[in-house]
C-alpha cells in the first residue's frame, strides 16, 4: 500500500489557532493523490490522549477494492502508546458563513498506537466542493471524547447510538444569528446590533460591571469608539470563541491581505484589551505577529507597549533590527515620531542595536 504522509510544514493540513480541533485542508494540491495515499494533521492533545487527523482524498473502496472516487475519507489516529483506548468521536465540515455539516459521529475503540478510526465514505466529492471549498481549502472540526480510558474490550450490541458531542459555539452563533430572546441592543454608529446581556456579561468583565450599573429598562447600550466592523468582529468572538472569518481573510497569499486587514486586527486588539477578552488579545497579538512588515511595524510597536503585548513587542523589536530594514525603519517619520512619545522604546532599541553606527541614530536625536 502507497502512502503519502505530509506533515504540517507542507502546509496540506493546517491547525486554525483559537479553535480546538479544527483544520484547513488544502483540496485542491491533494484531490488527484494517488488511491489511499493521506496527509496527516498536526498532532493535538484531546482528553489526555495525543492525536492526529488523516484526510484521505481518494480512499480505497470497500474490500480493498477500487478508489471510492465520490467521496472522501477522515479518520482519526491514536498518537499516544496506549491500548483499548474508547471513544466518542465527530466531524463536521465549516463554510465561509458558519453553516455546518451534520456531524458523523462514531463510538469506537482504538487497541494500540497508530490505529485509526473513521469513516471512509465522509462526504460527497461534489457536495463538499459546492458546499465548503473556499479557495482550495475546506475547514474540518472534529471532536473526540475518551469514554473511559483503557479498558478490556466487552462485545456491545451494534444499535447502540453514540453519545451526542455538543457543538456549543455553532448553537450560540446560531441563537444569535436568529435574534432569539435577545434583551440587550448594541448600538455602533447607528447599527443595531441585538445580543444577550448574560453571554456578553459571561465573556467579558467590562460587559459584567456595565451591565451592573445600567438602570432599570434601559434596553440599548451606545458605545461610541467603535467601529462596526471591529464590533462585529469582537461579538461573534463572545459567541463562537473563534476568529474565523478574519483569518480565512488573513492567510489568503496576498502580501499579507493588505494594511486594511492588519489595521483591523490591531483596533480588535485594542478593544479585546478594554473589554478583558484575554483569549482574542492573545489571538490577534499571534496575528499581528506573524504578518510585521515595513508598513505596520511602527503602529504594531507602539500598540504592543501600550498593550503590555510583549510577544508582539519583541517581534517588532527584532524586524526593525535585521540588516535589511534598519534604514528604512529608523529613517521613517512615524518611527521619530513614536521614539519622540516613548523615549524607553528608544533607549530599549538602541540597546539592541549597539554595533550598528551613531549615525543611524541620528534621526531620534
Amino acid at each position: 500500500m502507497y502512502l503519502n504522509n505530509f506533515g504540517a510544514s507542507n502546509n496540506l493540513i493546517t491547525a486554525i489557532t483559537g479553535q480546538e480541533c479544527s483544520f484547513k485542508i488544502n483540496y485542491g494540491e491533494t484531490k488527484d493523490y494517488c488511491i489511499n495515499s493521506f496527509v496527516r494533521s498536526p498532532s493535538f492533545m484531546c482528553s489526555g490522549y495525543e492525536w492526529c487527523i488523516r484526510y484521505y482524498p481518494r480512499p480505497r473502496g470497500s474490500h480493498g477494492g477500487e478508489s471510492n472516487s465520490e467521496h472522501v475519507g477522515i479518520y482519526f489516529e491514536l498518537e499516544s502508546p496506549a491500548q483499548n483506548v474508547s471513544a466518542s468521536m465527530a466531524f463536521r465540515l465549516i463554510s465561509e458563513d458558519l453553516r455546518s455539516s451534520q456531524p458523523r459521529q462514531l463510538w469506537s475503540f482504538f487497541p494500540y498506537k497508530r490505529s485509526i478510526q473513521g469513516f471512509r465514505t465522509f462526504i460527497k466529492r461534489s457536495l463538499l466542493e459546492s458546499e465548503f471549498v473556499r479557495d482550495g481549502c475546506f475547514v474540518l472540526s472534529c471532536d473526540i471524547r475518551v469514554l473511559n480510558g483503557e479498558w478490556e474490550r466487552t462485545s456491545l450490541p451494534d444499535d447502540i447510538p453514540a453519545p451526542p458531542v455538543p457543538y456549543l459555539q455553532y448553537d450560540l452563533y446560531e441563537f444569535l444569528k436568529r435574534h432569539e430572546m435577545t434583551d440587550i441592543f448594541i448600538d455602533i454608529e447607528g447599527v443595531i446590533w441585538p445580543a444577550h446581556r448574560l453571554i456578553l456579561a459571561a465573556r467579558s468583565p467590562y460587559f459584567k460591571e456595565l451591565f451592573t450599573t445600567l438602570p432599570p429598562g434601559v434596553s440599548t447600550l451606545k458605545i461610541n469608539y467603535l467601529s462596526p466592523a471591529v464590533f462585529n468582529v469582537v461579538l461573534h468572538f463572545m459567541y463562537t470563541d473563534t476568529l474565523l472569518p478574519v483569518q480565512l481573510l488573513f492567510d489568503v497569499n496576498s502580501s499579507a491581505k493588505d494594511v486594511d486587514l492588519y489595521k483591523l486586527i490591531e483596533r480588535v486588539l485594542m478593544v479585546a484589551s478594554g473589554f478583558k477578552l484575554d483569549h482574542l488579545k492573545l489571538i490577534c497579538e499571534e496575528k499581528l505577529a506573524k504578518h510585521i512588515s515595513m508598513e505596520t511595524v511602527v503602529s504594531s510597536l507602539e500598540l504592543a507597549h501600550s498593550l503590555d503585548c510583549r510577544h508582539l513587542k519583541e517581534v517588532c523589536f527584532q524586524f526593525g533590527s535585521k540588516p535589511e530594514n534598519i534604514n528604512e525603519f529608523m529613517q521613517s517619520d512615524v518611527y521619530a515620531q513614536l521614539m519622540q512619545r516613548y523615549p524607553e522604546l528608544l533607549a530599549e532599541y538602541r540597546a539592541r542595536n549597539t554595533d550598528f553606527p551613531p549615525s543611524q541614530n541620528q534621526r531620534t536625536e
